[in-house]
């Protein structure tokens, strides 16, 4: 009957925020997230298992907005750490938290060249996790890079052309088993056009 027993959590955050300019924003934010009857899958199976009490904490810092009359950034990084309070049949106290890189940066940028016509670039990257609750198995750190080109043909109509993982990296952003892990998407574009009415 423990299985269907809810789950139970205990948030506590902090945080601050600064407002650098009307257009710039810094803020950071501490946590700690318990849980208590909480689930997992299975390294081998799949299948969902009880692991007992959890406790995940971690720091957040971003920066966002514009930096320079025509530059437009957004900035993220992130501390974390995570692990089994109780042992249960799943997991013994002590085992680190599936899929939770303890770094993790994001940034982007754009740049707009004219009225009409903007550039962005961006960049992902994402510290070693062990892929389930057996600590048995890691998925690499990896980085990406994806690039963006907006053009404004009218004030109504929009042109946007995103291309994702520029240097085609192999990359597994997260996990189903041990033997089941998820790649990440090759070298990709997508042509987005926007209408206003």
């Amino acid at each position: 009957t423990a299985t269907l027993a809810p789950e139970e959590f205990r948030n506590v955050e902090a945080g601050v925020k600064w407002d650098a300019s009307d257009a710039l924003a810094f803020t950071l934010a501490a946590y700690r997230l318990e849980r208590f009857n909480t689930r997992a899958s299975d390294p081998v199976t799949g299948n969902v298992v009880l692991t007992g009490k959890t406790r995940a904490k971690g720091i957040e810092a971003s920066l966002v907005g514009q930096l320079a009359p025509h530059l437009q950034v957004s900035l993220g990084y992130a501390l974390q750490d995570g692990e089994v309070l109780a042992a249960t049949t799943a997991a013994p106290a002590g085992r680190r938290l599936a899929q939770l890189p303890r770094h993790q940066l994001s940034a982007w940028a754009r740049y707009n060249v004219s009225r009409k016509l903007g550039l962005g670039l961006g960049m992902l990257h994402q510290s070693s996790q062990f892929a389930t609750i057996s600590n048995a198995v890691r998925l690499p750190a990896f980085t990406r890079l994806d690039a963006a080109l907006f053009y404004d043909v009218t004030p109504r109509f929009t042109v946007q052309l995103n291309v994702e993982n520029l240097t085609d990296a192999d990359y597994f952003p997260a996990a189903h088993t041990d033997n089941n892990m998820s790649t990440g998407k090759p070298l990709n574009a997508k042509l987005s056009v926007r209408m206003k009415f």
